[in-house]
């Protein structure tokens, strides 16, 4: 019995999901012509000739509304459908006794509003059925005779019309709950072969990334060690070279494998970031921050600059040192490479706090400081301002993905001209896992 409501067979519609709820809308015009039809009948049989003309009404406004449906005029075939239907319904219903439950259209009519619409008709979908529910409402107050008190049927085919209308009702709520049935149905289908596609690509995405990261890893491993020669042959040569000039060509070639050592070596904590687990050990914040600023000793300016440290706890901390090492090396050694050199006296405090649930690391200088329009961007990989020194645009994108990883978070504020500060917070954890 169903396959008589196969979509395929009500319209010539494109069949698509997107196309539904116009298909629908075929469908529920063939329905109402045929449920006017059959009240055409029923007035006939019971000689009742002014409703028959109101019948007729009824049916050429549903066939104008399959009409212009299937010739891609959908707005208007829905505003026909619900605005002139519905409203002809209500006069009708006006001139007639409520016995002859006329009213009960209104029913299905409202559940057919709801398939017919599609998500970018949301608008019209409810003041389709806030018009809908008005002219039932209105109905209901005037007791079914908002004109006064008429009445066409002179008792005429009441019993009959009233089983007809409610059959129909009945009927359209049915057929709408049912088709409502198939479109999530489809739905599913849909989601289903989406999420399973979805799936295939992210382990096709997964197994890509994990040979570019080791491809990355290892390509980066092995350009360490000629690398690391070439320093060394550069620094024999320099102590033989009697040659200034010639010298200072070596220097800036030194200069130059340098930057590129760095740039490997920033490359390879990108790669062990995303290829290594979280390893959670205690970490002595204050040690760890007075390595940190010994090992950027050789950075130029560093002379200058005043470190203050405040740390307000004295048990260790719980987290990836290793990590953390690398994000507070990258932002010292940021501060320092962005000193202002026009200050009389440069500083950078580091504070550190703990509450009960994080931890919070503020670095903060009196240095040039960050444009405000690019202070959004200094996250980027590769990114590199207008005031950025020498350096490959990754250090700050190694902090922003090693935080990811650790499930931090940062704030950062910045004047240009006065200086940057940069708060980071870890989740507190209590002990190694």
């Amino acid at each position: 019995m169903f396959r008589f409501f196969n979509l395929n067979k009500w319209s010539s519609i494109e069949k698509s999901l997107e196309q539904k709820p116009n298909i629908l809308l075929s469908q529920f015009s063939i329905i109402a012509i045929l449920a006017a039809i059959i009240q055409v009948v029923t007035d006939l049989l019971n000689l009742n000739f002014i409703a028959v003309a109101l019948d007729f009404v009824v049916l050429i406004i549903f066939v104008s509304t399959f009409l212009l449906n299937e010739h891609n005029r959908h707005l208007l075939a829905k505003f026909i459908f619900i605005v002139l239907g519905t409203g002809f319904i209500f006069l009708y219903a006006s001139v007639i006794p409520k016995s002859v439950g006329s009213y009960l259209i209104f029913f299905p009519i409202v559940t057919v509003i709801f398939l017919i619409f599609g998500n970018e008709e949301r608008q019209y979908k409810y003041y389709s059925v806030a018009y809908v529910l008005t002219l039932l409402f209105i109905l209901e107050l005037t007791s079914y005779q908002p004109f006064g008190e008429f009445n066409i049927t002179d008792g005429k085919s009441e019993p009959s019309s009233f089983y007809v209308n409610m059959l129909i009702s009945v009927f359209g709520i049915v057929f709408s709950m049912y088709n409502i049935d198939v479109i999530n149905k489809q739905i599913d289908q849909v989601r289903l072969e989406t999420l399973k596609e979805l799936e295939q690509k992210n382990e096709e995405l997964e197994l890509a990334n994990d040979e570019l990261d080791h491809f990355v890893y290892s390509a980066s491993h092995d350009l360490k060690a000629p690398l690391s020669s070439i320093l060394g042959l550069i620094n024999i040569a320099k102590y033989e070279l009697k040659d200034d000039k010639v010298l200072d060509y070596f220097v800036r070639i030194e200069n130059r494998v340098e930057r590129l050592t760095l740039f490997i070596k920033e490359v390879i904590e990108i790669s062990r970031n995303t290829r290594t687990d979280i390893k959670r050990e205690p970490v002595k914040i204050g040690e760890l921050l007075d390595e940190i600023i010994e090992n950027n000793n050789y950075i130029e300016g560093m002379e200058k600059i005043e470190f203050n440290k405040y740390i307000n706890f004295d048990s260790p901390f719980y987290t990836d040192k290793a990590r953390i090492e690398v994000i507070l090396n990258n932002l010292i050694s940021n501060a320092i490479k962005y000193s202002d050199p026009n200050k009389e006296h440069s500083k950078i405090d580091i504070t550190v706090d703990n509450t009960k649930y994080e931890y919070q690391i503020t670095i903060a200088d009196n240095g040039i400081g960050i444009p405000k329009d690019q202070q959004e961007k200094v996250f980027d990989m590769f990114y590199r301002g207008a005031q950025s020194k020498e350096g490959s645009g990754l250090g700050l994108y190694i902090v922003k993905k090693m935080l990811v990883k650790l499930r931090g978070e940062f704030d950062l504020h910045s004047k240009e001209g006065e200086g940057t500060e940069i708060k980071l917070k870890f989740p507190v954890y209590k002990g190694s896992i």
